[in-house]
């Protein structure tokens, strides 16, 4: 995908769009092709809105408007049902939204072509369905999607044909509705995948660490972190579970010191 979006250069072989053969050197040749892609880890300047992040990089004078840029990006939205506030900070923005950010980005640019690279990664179920919605609306528009997921039960549901990659290498191409999650997974790996956990039953002892009602407000009164209660036992690995942008990275950050608790209590070994 990134030779495809020019931020790689092919030593050999050719790449043809719309049957012509075409070069692309660098990702101002892949937005003029109509090319674009939303990143993994997104490509937003938190401090700036929803309309200066569209408007950075545009080569045109419109670029200055961001009246014009905040009217086009509306019209985008009420097209594919985005729900987004072109005047809205980043930072204020759920997860979900930044990427629908990153997707009216490349929309803004004309784009027919969008790489999507994991874009459920950092998502809750409910803005996975949501997403899916917006992806199917785009195809039914008229957009091709490359929809990269190592999550086979998203590439059953939302895509129509796979194309499965081992070692740089293309495996095979088919119609999603002619194989099953386990067929894809053979190709993923070369051989069937039977996964058997095994391990030795946890002996806990007693409490080293406790969290009480924990609570943290960044600057701007948002809450990072709402009446967390945790306790964490010796001799235990205590797993902990969420979508990124849930509060996990916060609350770490709240235990060893660096964020601030505004509420709630931490005792280690009971002091």
């Amino acid at each position: 995908m990134s030779v495809l979006f020019g931020l790689y250069r092919p030593e050999e072989g050719t790449i043809k769009k719309d049957g012509k053969e075409v070069q692309i050197r660098d990702p101002n040749d892949a937005n003029a092709l109509g090319i674009g892609m939303v990143h993994q880890h997104f490509k937003l300047v938190d401090v700036f809105t929803a309309a200066e992040n569209v408007a950075l990089g545009l080569k045109n004078e419109g670029r200055l408007d961001l009246k014009a840029v905040s009217g086009r990006i509306r019209e985008i939205c009420a097209k594919y049902g985005f729900q987004v506030d072109p005047d809205q900070k980043i930072y204020d923005m759920s997860v979900s939204q930044k990427q629908t950010v990153e997707i009216i980005k490349v929309l803004y640019r004309g784009a027919d072509i969008l790489i999507l690279d994991e874009p459920t990664a950092v998502l809750t179920p409910q803005e996975t369905e949501e997403l899916f919605v917006e992806l199917k609306h785009l195809r039914d528009e008229g957009h091709t999607i490359l929809f990269i997921s190592h999550k086979l039960y998203e590439v059953k549901k939302l895509c129509d044909r796979v194309t499965v990659m081992r070692g740089g290498r293309m495996i095979a191409t088919k119609n999603v509705s002619e194989v099953s999650e386990a067929d894809i997974s053979r190709m993923m790996v070369g051989r069937d995948v039977v996964e058997v956990i095994e391990k030795d039953r946890a002996v806990p002892g007693d409490t080293v660490l406790k969290l009480s009602g924990v609570t943290c407000v960044n600057s701007s009164g948002r809450k990072l972190l709402d009446n967390v209660s945790l306790n964490v036992r010796k001799g235990v690995i205590l797993g902990l579970a969420g979508v990124e942008g849930n509060g996990q990275h916060e609350l770490l950050e709240a235990i060893a010191g660096i964020e601030k608790l505004t509420a709630g209590t931490i005792q280690f070994h009971g002091r």
